[in-house]
């Protein structure tokens, strides 16, 4: 288009260059014939009418001879003489160019004539006689031969030009698709890029622009494909680390909108019975839900970290949530991050930590108030009776010994919870265990009104446990089992192989009043009692059965109960049993 423009507007200027050239030549040529004409002329002119013959003669010769129109004027535009005939003769001729000529002007013009078709050049001469015009010499010439020369400059520049063009354009065609192709190269490679496709290169062929523009294209996809693969790689890691954080984690874009959460706030927001949001959901609504309207108003105003504790009693749970704002600009809040901790098992655990205590200073201070008080008697005067002083220094040997008892079980749970306790396993035979732990209770006072049965097979592999742990467990259960028996009661201990090959199952069945459902998992904590008035005066420490769960978890086995209210418990443990003797050789 601008090579049309630039051939077109030369092609126009060059023309109307020509054309004004032709017609000044063609003027000039008038002139100069209406000045010789002027010349020829003026002799006959002073002689007035009587020499009209003779202008009429010499303007048809004229005429005829340079084959243009002549019309003679006098000073008043009237008609002396004419080359196409007498016809005008005497008439008045009045036309603009004729006028200036009048007024001692050269006048000309250029009209086209309806009669034949063409262009005419018009040129009124004055003729001037002693400085003032005496007449006008009217000449026209057709513009014929200088229209066909112009005619044909146009059809050369406008055949030049169509060439000019049309090898412009194919040049053109040429250039650019040297130069479109590396470009849609690049176009097809960005569309590739924006897919996630870096494979693609561009093929450089030159030094140039272009080619310095592919190979910084192709630089620029490597580069790219480069970062990408460490955004990615680091966004997996990121995602992985959320996905698996046992921390419940959920995070809202500047408009509260949720774009993320991940499994563990999933699994706790359905422990609080919240509905799961769905992505692009309204976040605030949720917290709203979970820390309430005022403190997210607060934390929406003030755009800092605010941690606070979420506490649903059913069912059970304490969250500790924790809301930070992912970035501020300008004080506007772009997005919130929420982590969620449970912190119910801790919250259990310093509760049951403080019960702990509490219970320890209780079980010390019954003791401690009872020994304080009888050393206060003797002190007073009681020592001085033989008998009195007797009874009470037993008392004191009693006290002390449950106080000795007490710190030695709390020692042994101790050394169990820290794996402090290596374990001396060898092969002992169940029926022997179970025989000698009875034996050490027959001087228990009340045995004798029970019945204690052994319902051990003698077909059962013996264990491989240690042997003086393992009889603790047995002591401890068939405690608990003789506190609560009934006098005319029955005690039945048992052993068959557990359903998991490798494992002997043990149990000590008594049919005491039962356990409640609810305490069934409770009776395995420190001091933990089921009716603790009544277990008080049983005596015992309350860490039998803690002490007993540790011994066997040691040998990896498990302990649990099972009970039935009004008719029994029974307490069952699983222990390793011994490999046979064929598998221990090979």
């Amino acid at each position: 288009m601008l090579l049309l423009f630039t051939l077109q507007l030369t092609s126009i200027y060059l023309v109307q260059s020509l054309e004004q050239y032709y017609l000044k030549n063609f003027q000039s040529g008038l002139e100069y014939q209406a000045r010789l004409l002027a010349a020829f002329l003026a002799p006959s002119l002073q002689e007035g009418q009587e020499a009209e013959e003779d202008i009429a003669h010499l303007i048809q010769e004229f005429g005829g001879l340079h084959e243009m129109e002549i019309v003679v004027l006098d000073a008043y535009a009237h008609v002396i003489g004419t080359s196409t005939g007498r016809g005008m003769v005497g008439g008045r001729l009045i036309r603009d160019e004729i006028t200036r000529s009048l007024a001692g002007e050269t006048g000309e013009a250029i009209r086209y004539d309806p009669a034949s078709g063409e262009r005419r050049f018009y040129l009124a001469f004055p003729l001037k006689e002693q400085g003032k015009t005496s007449g006008v010499i009217y000449l026209s010439s057709s513009l014929d031969q200088v229209d066909a020369v112009l005619g044909q400059i146009k059809l050369i520049l406008l055949s030049g030009s169509a060439f000019a063009l049309a090898v412009s354009i194919l040049l053109g065609i040429i250039l650019a698709n040297t130069i479109t192709a590396p470009i849609q190269a690049v176009t097809r490679q960005a569309g590739l890029m924006a897919r996630g496709d870096f494979s693609q290169k561009i093929k450089v062929e030159s030094a140039d622009e272009i080619g310095r523009l592919g190979s910084t294209f192709n630089y620029l996809a490597e580069r790219l494909e480069q970062t990408i693969k460490e955004i990615s790689t680091e966004k997996s890691k990121v995602e992985a680390m959320i996905n698996h954080m046992s921390d419940g984690v959920i995070a809202l874009d500047g408009k509260g909108r949720l774009i993320h959460i991940n499994p563990a706030a999933r699994e706790l927001l359905a422990r609080l019975s919240q509905p799961l949001p769905a992505p692009g959901s309204s976040g605030f609504a949720l917290l709203k839900k979970l820390i309430g309207t005022e403190p997210l108003r607060r934390f929406k105003k003030g755009c800092s970290p605010l941690m606070l504790e979420i506490e649903r009693a059913e069912p059970a749970v304490t969250l500790k949530a924790t809301l930070a704002p992912f970035k501020e600009e300008e004080g506007r809040l772009d997005g919130t991050l929420v982590v969620l901790h449970d912190v119910t098992v801790e919250k259990e655990l310093v509760r049951r930590q403080q019960e702990f205590v509490a219970d320890v200073s209780h079980e010390l201070r019954t003791p401690l108030t009872a020994i304080k008080g009888y050393v206060e008697a003797l002190l007073d005067g009681a020592a001085a009776d033989p008998a009195l002083s007797q009874r009470f220094l037993e008392i004191l040997k009693r006290e002390t010994d449950r106080m000795v008892e007490l710190v030695v079980d709390l020692l042994e749970l101790s050394r169990l919870d820290y794996s402090q306790v290596e374990l001396q396993k060898t092969e002992v035979a169940l029926v022997e265990l179970a025989s000698e732990a009875v034996e050490r209770l027959q001087q228990k006072a009340g045995l004798e009104k029970r019945t204690m049965e052994l319902a051990i097979p003698p077909g059962l592999p013996p264990v491989q446990v240690d042997r003086e742990k393992i009889m603790r467990v047995f002591l401890n259960l068939l405690n608990n089992a003789l506190k609560y028996t009934p006098a005319d009661g029955s005690i039945v201990i048992g052993a068959s192989l557990d359903s998991e090959p490798g494992w002997v199952k043990v149990w000590v069945r008594d049919n005491g009043p039962g356990i409640p459902p609810a305490e069934l998992e409770r009776v395995f904590e420190r001091f933990y009692r089921v009716e603790k008035t009544r277990s008080r005066d049983y005596g015992g420490t309350g860490l039998g059965l803690p002490i007993a769960r540790r011994v066997v978890e040691a040998h990896g086995g498990r302990i649990w109960l099972e009970s039935v209210l009004g008719e029994g418990t029974t307490a069952f443990f699983t222990l390793p049993a011994a490999p046979e003797r064929g598998e221990g050789e090979r």
